[in-house]
């Protein structure tokens, strides 16, 4: 593939961002502040952050249009709608569980039977108004409900991250789990269900997205004693060889899929490019290892030696480079 190829693809994003940015402006911000009114509360700062810069947009213009445009197809203003509400929904619901302190039958109620609910907290309110809309306009509803309970028995098993004595076998099968279900859901927002083998690239997807995530909330994560890959991590260079492997894997399970080979070629572009942010930091970490020549206690280290600048013209160009090489990995 060519450099104009790669051109073709950034534009296709790009215009799915600014597409995005409008539906946000119109639709999304509106919402949350009628939210904020209706029901007497405030999205923190940092939440209302995360809502319109990463899941009501990059979740729904990065990967919900990404998913069609494999398809052949445009994401709907219903499925925009639909994806963008999901985008509220994710933030809201870690506030059930770590604010509220909601119990578990609770939580189940407001997943599967929100209007039989009696909520009394903003989050809880928000969080009914929006999983009732979403359980009576889904088109799969029962592939939604489906993904909704694999959604909410990942984020109980997530306490478990809370204690240092987590196995890593343990944390691995979190980490991937929730960050294929987290990507699963929101495919089921859309008109097409995914399918069995969908759900399979999707997995792989998810569990590389979240150690991504983990990668570049590692301050957060250590501030807030939560253990991950990430943060106890003994050997970049084994774990780098790891993540590559399941990067490998993850292109194979893309081009077996039964459509038009362009389609999936500029799929697993796009899919890439949030590794290649990844494969640049643990590069990084791999420098700091050798430096200090033992594993790293992230505990001892200050916040600044945690952040990896992705604006630094060096790292700049080698995500560019890896947004090159990782889709040709096979």
């Amino acid at each position: 593939m060519g450099f104009f190829r790669y051109i073709s693809i950034a534009r296709k994003v790009y215009k799915e961002i600014r597409i995005q940015k409008k539906f946000n402006r119109e639709f999304l911000i509106p919402y949350l502040d009628e939210l904020e009114k209706k029901y007497n509360g405030k999205f923190q700062p940092e939440q209302r952050g995360k809502i319109l810069d990463y899941y009501g947009l990059f979740i729904t213009s990065f990967l919900c249009s990404s998913y069609k445009r494999l398809y052949g197809k445009v994401l709907t203003t219903d499925e925009r709608k639909r994806a963008t509400l999901f985008g509220i929904l994710t933030p809201v619901g870690d506030d059930l569980f770590d604010i509220d302190k909601l119990d578990h039958e609770s939580i189940r109620q407001i997943t599967f039977a929100p209007e039989a609910f009696s909520a009394s907290t903003f989050s809880a309110r928000v969080a009914k108004e929006i999983q009732t809309y979403l359980l009576n306009n889904v088109p799969h509803k029962k592939e939604y409900i489906e993904a909704s309970k694999n959604v909410l028995d990942i984020q109980v098993e997530t306490a478990g991250q809370r204690s240092r004595d987590i196995a890593i076998k343990e944390m691995r099968r979190i980490t991937y789990t929730k960050g294929a279900v987290s990507v699963i859901i929101y495919h089921q927002c859309l008109d097409e269900a995914a399918d069995r083998q969908m759900q399979e690239v999707l997995l792989l997807i998810g569990s590389l997205y979240q150690v991504g995530n983990d990668i570049f909330d590692l301050y957060k994560d250590v501030r807030d004693n939560i253990y991950t890959l990430v943060n106890t991590c003994e050997d970049f260079e084994q774990f780098r060889k790891e993540f590559l492997e399941r990067v490998k894997l993850q292109n194979d399970k893309i081009h077996a899929l039964p459509y038009d080979q362009k389609d999936k070629e500029e799929f697993c572009i796009v899919m890439n490019t949030i590794n290649a942010r990844s494969v640049v930091a643990i590069e990084q970490f791999i420098a700091m290892e050798k430096k200090v020549g033992k594993k790293i206690d992230w505990w001892q280290w200050q916040r600044k030696d945690m952040i990896v600048d992705m604006e630094k013209t060096k790292n700049m160009l080698r995500w560019l480079h890896y947004i090159y090489k990782l889709p040709k990995l096979k």
